[in-house]
């Protein structure tokens, strides 16, 4: 990379060295810090995942320094919509967004790969009892996460400055949009991060210096209802 960086390749060559950087890394990280671990209960992979996300935060830091990057847009053209106006880099964006959402119903729902990622995170045991390679199911869904965490970098890349620790609360955004679409469905959850979007654009208008607090403090009452309606383990024994 540092070779790389003074030489100004096309576009479209930083684009595949950034894949190429980007995607082997969840791979790399489940190996070295998940894999040992699988076994683990939810709080150990949770703080594990917080120590991840520490070194890989500091690291970027190491590497791409505290000041914001922006790159050129794929597309300059402009849209009309009434009286809004479009850039094509964001339709672009929402394009790759439906795309990436059909790639994944087909694969969870078509694919035996997919099917074996969903066994895994329903059993890991019962995966692995009746020949499901859970070792396998662990190297892929980080693969897919890391492949679209560098899509998703590279098409907004252009529309905001992106910091070394810009992916933190873009994530526990996009994660409030899954839980406003039930974790069950891609085309909910893009509502529902849709939904997240417009109300911090609103809050940035009307209460800016509260419009992180107010976009994380949706999820409590639909927490608060999911809970209501799901049926606990007491109540089963009952």
């Amino acid at each position: 990379m540092a070779w790389a960086a003074p030489r100004k390749f096309d576009q479209w060559v930083q684009v595949l060295l950034v894949l190429a950087m980007v995607v082997p890394l969840g791979p790399i990280v489940y190996r070295i810090a998940y894999q040992p671990l699988a076994n683990a209960s939810v709080l150990v992979l949770f703080i594990v995942s917080m120590a991840v996300h520490y070194v890989l935060t500091g690291l970027s830091l190491v590497f791409f320094g505290g000041e914001g990057l922006r790159s050129r847009p794929f597309w300059d053209a402009k849209f009309k919509l009434g009286v809004v106006e479009i850039s094509a880099q964001s339709v672009l964006v929402v394009l790759a967004s439906a795309l990436l959402i059909l790639v994944l119903w087909l694969l969870f729902e078509r694919s035996i790969y997919g099917k074996a990622l969903r066994a895994t995170a329903m059993n890991r045991v019962g995966a692995r009892l009746v020949g499901i390679p859970t070792v396998l199911t662990g190297h892929l869904s980080f693969l897919l996460a890391s492949f679209i965490g560098a899509v998703s970098g590279i098409l907004i890349a252009p529309i905001t400055t992106l910091y070394y620790d810009t992916g933190f609360l873009i994530g526990l955004k996009g994660f409030v949009g899954a839980i406003l679409g039930g974790m069950a469905s891609y085309p909910l959850a893009a509502v529902g991060s849709v939904a997240v979007g417009l109300l911090e654009s609103f809050s940035s208008f009307w209460a800016s210096a509260f419009k992180e607090v107010i976009v994380f403090t949706l999820i409590i009452p639909v927490l608060v209802a999911l809970s209501l309606r799901s049926r606990h383990l007491e109540e089963d024994e009952e």
